[in-house]
């Protein structure tokens, strides 16, 4: 490994080398280049209301990351974006569900927020939350929208959060491109490309846009000097018993960890329509984040993996005083049929046992705004959502045949002799929305009122409003104010959950389906204002808080004697996902971020300085108590970044992060009993330092070396799964190392 590293140094340096002959005429980036766009306040954002507005003119808080600063910083995934994003807490891995996996003001990104590609959703309906990893197209994005709050209002369900909005890029110039190839340690390798163009004359135009990316890691650095707690006799004692452990008796063998994904895709527009097609695949090592005396880790071969294709026709026309955009997009998803979890004890083919998933989803939507004066514009929008689901399966020995599964099915060709059709719950469902919004400007106010109604097919109908109030008293300065609600409409991931097994006298069902589960609501507000004393310091203040109630959770369930005649569970009791009406999780934080240009003008030093404090309380499902604090929440996180460009050819980029201790997501027992039988109640607190070198060889190349986790910290990130088959704490990546290469022409 350290001969690997030594080789790519040398390229690293190599690649420097011969820019020096090349760059002897010496080039100056211009401020564009060295600068994040959201301290821009004359960018447009369309993700908060749907309709292109300045960032100083809005009410909410929106944070902007663009294609400049993406390419400067290495990003390639989602999560190491929201990484350097003020507040947002991620953890890289999360889960083999869910690949990475992110905290926004407290809410668990990947289920509460609405995640877009070119205004569009691309989580499908049936998986319990976006999987993120390198399948998304970061690289190629001329900036993402990153928008806090609930936005039900506009976007329906899974908006409790916030939006995040990846807009790839365009061009008006004839030719254009760019490229990236990346290599590093624990077998990283990275490549990403996008090139495009425009062909034709006047109005008739075709522009153009071919992209891919390829990453993958051999091996995840989450082994090394954490054994205790993969050590499985922390969590059970018969563990050495089971037929399929393997290890001594306090470290089970630890094999290859791999994580791979893939994007490919295109994009056309002309004469007002888009045409835009991508695939997505992403596997991960399914055992990540899971204790040791229950899942294997010894076989890289086992991976939780999938692809999802995204079609999409868009049409945007202004008239007069009226712009349309209408957008028919279509999501198919497939969990890949060999997915499985490999299990310690006697199941299935040496302990694996596979799963299977599928969605196919029909969106309809038209937006329609009027632009009644220069300071005032109406917007009104309707949706439609049609989807064929078949959920996570029950365990199955042998991989789920994809043929036997349809789009729009509501029946399986298969049944199991003894299980029968347990686990196996194809089912479609639609939902029709429509929502009306103004935005107002007069004198120095600023102000949205909107309102949305969605009617879903399983879930019933809801309501959500939301009203933002700025007020700028002068230049630079503004204080602004919010209301809305939000509800996430349950996946039937979590709907037709199904686990069960045979066992000597009929079926023992650990999890069964229940179709009476109901939305989740957020009531959120927040305060804040924004003041640029100059046009080198920047201030954002916040205060935000929460209450999200009728969560649901894994709880114990009567079953029905005439849906499972065969039950042998004891009394007559299993589990399943149901609302639980007394919990309630509340939330109160302040986010104060201050930016400084210039701090030392001579090597061009800019600053960062995001400070996050919050205070929450939960009462927990399941009558387990109430938490003073809020799960996975720290009470203090603070990012401090340093932009250097000691010589016109050199960028230094030092992010140091700081989170404070956290609750942990899943309580089986009160939290004065769980510390009463020794079992962790909180994940430590943690430092982290990760610095990137960038050598501008010229206006097209440059080289970079990126080091992540230089200090080698050990620490925990958001849990896996939030059950009592997790670790007691979720390793991170340790350090690891990366060189590269950065092409770009226009």
């Amino acid at each position: 490994m350290k001969i690997h590293f030594v080789i790519l140094l040398l390229l690293f340096f190599g690649i420097v080398a011969l820019g020096q002959e090349e760059n002897k005429k010496m080039f100056r980036l211009d401020e564009n280049d060295i600068s994040r766009e959201n301290n821009n306040n004359r960018t447009k954002v369309v993700s908060a209301s749907r309709t292109g507005k300045y960032l100083e003119d809005l009410p909410v808080t929106v944070y902007v990351v663009s294609r400049d600063e993406i390419l400067k910083n290495g990003y390639t995934t989602l999560a190491d974006v929201l990484k350097d994003v003020p507040g947002i807490k991620v953890s890289q891995p999360g889960s083999g569900i869910e690949g990475e996996t992110f905290l926004m003001r407290g809410l668990y990104g990947n289920y509460y927020t609405k995640i877009l590609v070119d205004d569009v959703p691309v989580q499908p309906s049936v998986v319990s939350g976006m999987p993120i990893a390198g399948q998304l197209p970061i690289r190629q994005a001329e900036r993402i929208e990153i928008i806090l709050g609930p936005a039900s209002s506009v976007y329906g369900a899974d908006a409790m959060a916030g939006v995040i909005n990846i807009i790839t890029k365009t061009s008006e110039r004839p030719t254009w491109a760019q490229a990236n190839l990346t290599l590093g340690d624990w077998g990283y390798y990275g490549l990403n490309m996008m090139i495009g163009g425009k062909v034709g004359k006047n109005k008739n135009v075709l522009q153009y846009s071919f992209f891919g990316n390829s990453l993958k890691m051999e091996d995840m650095n989450i082994k090394n000097g954490i054994e205790n707690v993969y050590n499985p006799a922390l969590y059970d004692t018969n563990y050495i018993h089971q037929p399929y452990y393997k290890g001594d008796s306090t470290a089970p063998t630890l094999g290859k960890l791999p994580q791979t994904s893939w994007l490919g895709g295109f994009n056309l527009k002309y004469r007002g329509f888009t045409f835009q097609f991508m695939k997505m695949l992403r596997k991960t090592h399914s055992s990540i984040g899971q204790k040791t005396n229950l899942y294997a880790y010894y076989d890289p071969l086992n991976y939780w993996g999938e692809t999802n294709e995204r079609y999409l026709l868009g049409h945007k026309k202004t008239f007069g005083k009226f712009t349309n955009k209408a957008n028919l997009s279509f999501l198919h998803y497939r969990l890949d049929e060999n997915s499985s979890f490999r299990m310690i004890f006697e199941t299935g083919d040496q302990g694996k046992l596979f799963k299977y998933a599928a969605s196919d989803d029909f969106l309809v939507e038209d937006i329609l705004s009027f632009q009644v004066n220069p300071a005032m514009e109406l917007t009104a929008g309707a949706s439609f959502q049609y989807s064929g689901n078949l959920p996570k399966t029950n365990d199955l020995i042998e991989p789920f045949h994809p043929k036997d599964y349809g789009i729009f099915s509501e029946s399986i060709k298969i049944k199991d002799p003894i299980m029968g059709d347990f686990g196996l719950n194809p089912i479609n469902f639609s939902n029709a929305g429509i929502f009306a919004q103004l935005y107002h400007e007069i004198i120095k106010f600023s102000y949205i009122i909107g309102v949305r109604y969605d009617n879903h097919s399983l879930f019933g109908s809801s309501v959500n409003p939301r009203i933002a109030l700025m007020y700028k008293p002068k230049k630079g300065l503004s204080f602004r104010g919010s209301f809305g609600t939000g509800f996430r409409a349950p996946s039937l991931h979590y709907v037709y959950s199904s686990l069960a097994y045979p066992v000597d006298n009929g079926i023992y069902y650990r999890t069964v389906p229940n179709p009476g589960l109901k939305p989740e609501r957020l009531i959120a507000t927040e305060l804040g204002f924004r003041f640029t004393g100059s046009k080198k310091i920047t201030t954002d203040v916040v205060a935000f808080y929460h209450i999200l109630k009728n969560q649901f959770t894994q709880s114990l369930f009567s079953l029905d004697p005439a849906l499972y005649p065969n039950a042998v569970n004891p009394d007559g009791f299993s589990l399943a996902y149901v609302n639980d009406e007394n919990s309630k999780a509340s939330l109160f934080g302040v986010q104060a971020n201050l930016r400084y240009k210039d701090l030392i003008p001579a090597i061009h030093m800019g600053s960062d300085l995001y400070v996050s404090y919050a205070k929450g309380s939960e009462i927990l499902p399941n009558g387990f108590g109430k938490l003073e604090g809020y799960r996975q929440m720290p009470e203090w996180y603070v990012q401090f970044n340093l932009d250097v460009k000691p010589l016109d050819s050199w960028t230094i980029l030092i992010q140091n992060l700081y989170s404070s201790k956290t609750l942990k997501r899943f309580f089986p027992l009160t939290p004065e009993d769980m510390i009463s039988i020794g079992l962790p109640t909180e994940v430590k607190a943690y430092y982290t330092l990760d610095l990137v070198v960038r050598y501008h060889i010229n206006r097209n190349f440059q080289a970079f070396l990126k080091m992540n986790n230089v200090t080698n910290a050990k620490y925990g990130g958001i849990d896996a799964y939030g059950t009592n088959g997790d670790l007691f704490y979720n390793p991170q990546y340790g350090r690891t190392y990366q060189v590269g290469l950065s092409f770009r022409m226009e």
